[in-house]
């Protein structure tokens, strides 16, 4: 068994073991899932306000589950940190980082510094190419970007004749295995934050095309066409785990990088949502979720009654407001929204390690079908949470 194997197994079992904790609805019911199994911790939680030191709160949490404790062990990957593939030099001309935002560029630095030099590159989901024209610049080898948006490939294209870099660009859709050709012709494959299915392609299509060397930040797990999660390697597919979109997106669920104005607003909005949510089941007579469309932030200004108003259009449900007004129902949401942060605060324990099973997934599979696989942070956390990379090398 492959210490990725052994990972994964204890894992799986502690994820298995807690599911009531983490795999459940927060919209779509009105009281705690897991009350019963879990009455000390919910009565905690249910005496707590949010505003309680969390480091306090926490230690209260391991104390009457002392099991959760573990999840602190998955939050840290740190197995590239002592092993960069290669010195940047730090004098890369401002030219070259020329409209890339202060973050993205700081990313793409720390992702190159871990990607092993290699004959040609394929870029997965380039974008406008930002990642290969670094990698173009420090390398002078041929980097072909492969990217959906005809209009990004023509931006990037421009960028890389102005630098005069060798950088291909073409217009493809790898869900439709367009990406294959390049695959088959290039040394390493590289993709930084591809979202779901494009990530798992990637993976796929580069063992089909004896692709050398892998190098990938997954993110966005949830984005996949399929209903239910499909685990690539065997060992997972033995996994008695079911893992709905729901389940994948908790995986990546964290507001690290918002700022205060977004943050008021998304609360604003749960607020607003939690409250119709509250109205729509009791004007119905249905004790059920109603899923309500995305919402224009500028329409959260004009107060609840306006969210309400326009909610109620969305649904058809204008002909119930006269008998149930929508007054009294803010104060619901209000409480409603406080509950779902303490059910939160304990489902997110498991987030790291849903992500870090996700990756062990990827990782295995790779092992599986040949490759040497190393698994860690590129880079610090506070420059992007989606900083795990798997690094493969056939």
């Amino acid at each position: 068994m492959t210490s990725f194997q052994k990972r994964f197994q204890s894992l799986d079992t502690w994820l298995k073991t807690h599911t009531q904790l983490w795999q459940f609805d927060t919209f779509a019911r009105l009281d705690n899932p897991w009350k019963n199994t879990y009455p000390e911790l919910s009565a905690l939680l249910e005496q707590d306000s949010l505003e309680k030191e969390n480091e306090i709160f926490y230690a209260e949490v391991f104390r009457l589950c002392p099991d959760l404790q573990s999840s602190l062990n998955f939050s840290k990957p740190d197995l590239l940190a002592q092993s960069p593939q290669r010195t940047l030099t730090n004098n890369v001309p401002n030219y070259v980082s020329a409209g890339i935002k202060g973050r993205k560029w700081s990313q793409i630095q720390a992702f190159v510094a871990h990607t092993p030099k290699a004959n040609s590159y394929v870029e997965w989901c380039a974008g406008k190419g930002h990642l290969g024209k670094l990698l173009a610049f420090q390398d002078n080898k041929p980097i072909h970007s492969l990217e959906w948006q005809k209009t990004l490939c023509v931006v990037g294209e421009q960028e890389a004749k102005r630098l005069k870099l060798p950088q291909t660009f073409t217009h493809a859709d790898v869900l439709k295995g367009e990406g294959r050709p390049a695959l088959a012709n290039a040394h390493c494959a590289v993709a930084l934050h591809a979202c779901g299915d494009l990530h798992r392609e990637l993976i796929e299509q580069a063992v089909a095309s004896n692709t050398a060397i892998l190098c990938i930040s997954p993110c966005c797990y949830h984005l996949t066409q399929a209903n239910y999660y499909l685990p690539l390697s065997q060992t997972a597919q033995q996994s008695a785990l079911t893992l709905r979109q729901a389940d994948l997106k908790l995986a990546v669920k964290e507001v690290a990088t918002a700022g205060a104005r977004e943050q008021r607003l998304k609360k604003l909005e749960l607020t607003y949502r939690l409250g119709f949510d509250a109205w729509q089941r009791i004007a119905r007579r249905q004790d059920d979720y109603l899923q309500v469309p995305s919402i224009q932030k500028a329409l959260l200004n004009q107060g609840f009654i306006a969210f309400c108003h326009w909610a109620a259009e969305q649904k058809s449900l204008t002909g119930l407001i006269a008998k149930t007004p929508f007054e009294n129902f803010e104060s619901v949401g209000e409480a409603r929204y406080q509950q779902i942060q303490k059910l939160e605060s304990i489902s997110q324990l498991f987030r790291p390690a849903l992500e870090y099973w996700l990756v062990l997934d990827r990782a295995m599979y790779l092992e599986e079908n040949g490759y040497q696989v190393e698994i860690g942070k590129f880079c610090e956390k506070s420059l992007t949470p989606r900083n795990w990379m798997i690094r493969a090398v056939r």
